[in-house]
């Protein structure tokens, strides 16, 4: 069919806008669990990963963890290839909390001195305390970025953060006498001149020994797991884990971040339901 010329120009002014709009399909914004996926499994500059590419990556582990080369991955082999990975992200983690210390402590040091007077550290409990009591549940974003923390550091921003930090009788409740005393006994502690004031060295160094106490438990936790899960893909419980075993959990990871069922992680897959199985790497 000829299109005349008047035709085809009203086409082109009615599709040029249509055909500007595309590339915003490409922009779109990618849900967590696919973003967490394809940060963890996309080669550089992808943003996409399919099933085959999934599968050849999930090869390759399996390959790397068989140190022994025997052709089949035993348990010790596992849990060591999972810490091995595991301690990156606490590395990375114990980063960025040390990081969040510095900005911490220059906000606390309201007078800009290079300290943190008793003044000022109970001017900032008043702040927390005052947020406690106005909201005592973690919003949805708190809960998220917590997750993403593999050293889950206790934070007073949540309301179970509160009770860890705070709650010393362990009655589920954190009452002002409870805090007050924490906080008095958390200054003291810091203070390891006694000149009533927190330095930054002080500050960190405190902040230091905690962070080390949290990677132990959380690492010795992980390990747990991991033989826990290699317990479970052990189907045959011969010790051993196969290949086909061991994909289990990366079908089950993969089918998560895949939500849309097409074959391929990217933008085009919405947020998995609540309750479907991690895509954070556990396998």
């Amino acid at each position: 069919m000829k299109i005349d010329p008047l035709t085809a120009a009203v086409l082109a002014l009615v599709l040029a806008p249509a055909a500007l709009a595309q590339p915003a399909t490409t922009t779109a914004t990618v849900s967590p669990t696919a973003a967490a996926f394809l940060a963890q499994f996309a080669t550089e500059g992808a943003d996409s990963v399919s099933w085959a590419q999934f599968e050849a990556f999930r090869k390759q582990r399996y390959a790397e963890t068989d140190r022994n080369h025997d052709g089949h991955v035993e348990e010790q082999e596992y849990v060591d290839e999972y810490l091995q990975r595991f301690d990156v992200r606490l590395a990375d983690g114990r980063a960025g909390h040390l990081r969040q210390t510095d900005t911490r402590f220059k906000a606390l040091d309201r007078d800009k001195n290079g300290a943190i007077s008793r003044a000022e550290y109970d001017a900032a409990g008043e702040r927390t305390w005052s947020g406690y009591e106005a909201s005592q549940d973690a919003t949805q974003e708190t809960a998220a970025a917590s997750s993403r923390d593999p050293l889950k550091m206790p934070t007073s921003h949540t309301a179970n953060g509160m009770l860890e930090l705070y709650d010393r009788n362990k009655d589920g409740v954190v009452d002002r006498a409870e805090f007050d005393a924490a906080r008095a006994a958390g200054f003291a502690a810091t203070d390891t001149d006694g000149n009533d004031a927190l330095s930054l060295t002080e500050y960190t160094t405190e902040f230091e020994g905690r962070l080390e106490q949290q990677r132990q438990r959380v690492r010795a936790d992980a390990g747990r797991q991991a033989r826990v899960r290699f317990s479970s893909l052990d189907k045959d419980k011969d010790g051993r884990m196969t290949f086909a075993e061991y994909q289990l959990s990366g079908k089950r990871m993969f089918d998560r971040a895949d939500s849309n069922g097409d074959g391929v992680v990217d933008a085009r897959d919405p947020e998995p339901v609540a309750g479907a199985h991690s895509a954070n790497g556990n396998r």
